[in-house]
């Protein structure tokens, strides 16, 4: 059993399920919770956070809250004109996309400071249809910044279906049923934006361009984003 594991943490039934399991395989979960000014209801996951301590013990949790809204503007604005003209649409130089490399560079910093060598993710094949940061080549690009730093980047749950239910298996009652709910969520924030993204790619993006189309710009431009946004990450060297 390792000492610590960090998770992306929005309270959600995905990446609680990831919680969960890194339960089972460290000493200490750190539930790395990041948020910005597009997102409603920041403060849901709370009560998913204080029934993992009640559940595991509060030695074993450490919560992290923070707003990276400074840091989210910077990753989605740096050479934004440059990416519209070379991918040629407003889909892909996505706010979510945005929202998701700034939340790990955050982690990735967080695990420098404290030792974490492993960050799991909620990250699962049910949204890969219409949330590109969700798509396997998002996924496999993101697992090598992780590497050039000497961590491990995992989503553990990407194909399990029903989170919701697994996660109550384990005993969190809270999260009964939250994979049903749809626009406003019960255990996790809201982002209209990221609606409206959800929306784009379901009725035009995904039908009109294709799966492949989408996942192969997913990962090209988070490959030049991270190069474009290169100076907000700490040096390589330990």
């Amino acid at each position: 059993m390792t000492n610590d594991i960090s998770v992306l943490f929005s309270g959600g039934p995905d990446s609680t399920l990831a919680a969960l399991y890194a339960m089972e395989r460290a000493e200490r979960v750190h539930l790395l919770t990041f948020h910005h000014r597009l997102m409603q209801r920041t403060q849901r996951h709370r009560s998913v956070a204080e029934e993992l301590r009640e559940t595991f013990g509060a030695d074993r949790i450490v919560a992290l809250e923070e707003d990276i809204d400074a840091l989210h503007r910077r990753c989605y604005f740096t050479r934004m004109g440059k990416r519209i003209v070379r991918y040629r649409t407003l889909y892909i130089p996505w706010v979510c996309g945005a929202c998701k490399m700034a939340m790990h560079f955050r982690a990735i910093v967080y695990n420098r400071e404290n030792g974490i060598r492993t960050t799991y993710d909620g990250a699962n094949e049910e949204a890969e249809a219409y949330f590109p940061a969700q798509t396997k080549g998002y996924i496999e690009v993101m697992k090598g910044l992780y590497q050039s730093y000497g961590m491990q980047y995992d989503c553990p749950v990407y194909d399990i279906a029903r989170t919701d239910e697994k996660a109550e298996e384990r005993g969190l009652l809270s999260l009964r049923d939250t994979k049903k709910e749809h626009v406003f969520f019960s255990t996790q924030h809201t982002c209209l934006v990221g609606l409206l993204i959800h929306a784009h790619a379901r009725l035009y993006y995904r039908p009109f361009r294709g799966k492949s189309r989408m996942e192969r710009l997913a990962s090209e431009l988070l490959a030049q984003m991270i190069d474009d946004c290169s100076c907000l990450l700490p040096e390589m060297t330990p």
